[in-house]
């Protein structure tokens, strides 16, 4: 595996936190909190009656996660995307009854539900959760606790709802991920089907891989004669595969994804053009690479891979080549083995290619 250094994947921090110089040394916060009524902060804010707020995730990405610059796969099922949330284990109940303890003001129950301390009070030592919102068709709303489970604190761990970083977008309050803090067992994973398991670290993972640009060659190079095949290729070096691995540290779930890459699909951008092969889609081969360079050798053959310009591009300036390289996904996980599939996903690269009208032919 290559890329990116070990980090540990964290959303965004808010303005208003707990009162977190008050925690003990051992404990940490509760989650983020969220900015001024109405500020619009990317930590969270207040959309009509409802408080929306990120915690924090504590999932570690290693791997091909990419570069400034590189991109992430569109899933080629288009019915498909990455988790937006999960449920996730994040304290001991020594650790809660801490934070608990220690708050003095607000933090989040839920991820849209905004509770002073009471609210945690009441629920998590005393057992009286009858006077607190509980959101709607929640297996836990209505759920209460004595002593923070001090008394069972070695058979599990707290969880608490926290959102996909890649898509905080598409969270929608009130709907995804709104069970409260509760309580389980790692190694058994709550009957919620948000609840991280290795899938959803795989699909997560998915989100993470870093696609770098598409970058074909072209022989001939630059500027593109009228009725001449342009043969087009990939070295192997550039069809390596990539892989990310999440783990929850905490709980000792992990997953792997990897995306390889099989096909490359031509896009000529205009209707005035021959592509090679008829499809368009150029296979990688089984030597790991996708169409070939012209030779010598070659004059008067059709190109494995590429495309031939029947009109000049002097009225439009350039032809937009899109070139779309299609990858195949798999995952393995601590709980489940594998490989298993996921949707394949297809990152795209366009090239602006100037055709001339010329009698020479010129390689």
């Amino acid at each position: 595996m290559t890329g990116g250094r070990p980090r540990a994947v964290v959303l965004a921090t808010v303005a208003l936190l707990l009162a977190s110089a008050g925690l003990a040394p051992e404990a940490r916060a509760l989650g983020g909190g969220h900015g001024d009524e109405g500020s619009g902060t990317d930590g969270g804010g207040q959309d009509g009656d409802t408080l929306t707020a990120e915690a924090q995730t504590e999932v570690v990405i290693t791997g091909d996660t990419g570069g400034e610059g590189d991109g992430s796969l569109a899933p080629i099922d288009t019915g498909w995307t990455p988790p937006v949330c999960w449920y996730e284990p994040f304290m001991t109940a020594e650790e809660f009854e801490a934070a608990v303890e220690s708050l003095d003001g607000h933090a989040n129950r839920a991820l849209n539900i905004w509770s002073p301390a009471q609210a945690f009070t009441d629920i998590y030592r005393d057992n009286n959760p009858a006077d607190w919102a509980v959101n709607f068709n929640s297996v836990y709303g209505g759920v209460g606790y004595d002593n923070y489970n001090l008394d069972i604190a070695d058979e599990g761990l707290w969880w608490h709802g926290v959102i996909n970083p890649n898509r905080r977008n598409e969270y929608r309050a009130g709907t995804d991920c709104v069970e409260p803090i509760f309580w389980g067992d790692p190694t058994d994973v709550p009957a919620l089907p948000e609840a991280i398991d290795d899938e959803v670290l795989a699909e997560y993972a998915y989100d993470e891989i870093g696609i770098p640009d598409t970058e074909i060659e072209l022989s001939p190079d630059g500027e593109q004669l009228v009725n001449l095949a342009t043969w087009i290729w990939m070295e192997e070096a550039l069809l390596e595969p990539r892989t990310v691995r999440a783990e929850l540290p905490i709980s000792g779930v992990w997953a792997e994804t990897t995306a390889e890459p099989v096909s490359l699909t031509i896009d000529p951008g205009s209707e005035d053009a021959v592509v090679f092969p008829a499809s368009g889609e150029c296979a990688v081969s089984e030597g790991g690479r996708i169409g070939a360079p012209w030779t010598r050798g070659d004059e008067g053959e059709d190109p494995p891979c590429g495309v031939r310009y029947e009109r000049s591009t002097h009225r439009d300036g350039s032809f937009t080549l899109t070139a779309s390289l299609t990858w195949e996904v798999s995952w393995t996980g601590s709980q489940s083995g594998g490989p298993h599939p996921l949707p394949g996903g297809v990152f795209e690269t366009t090239y602006d290619i100037v055709v001339s009208e010329s009698q020479a032919i010129v390689r």
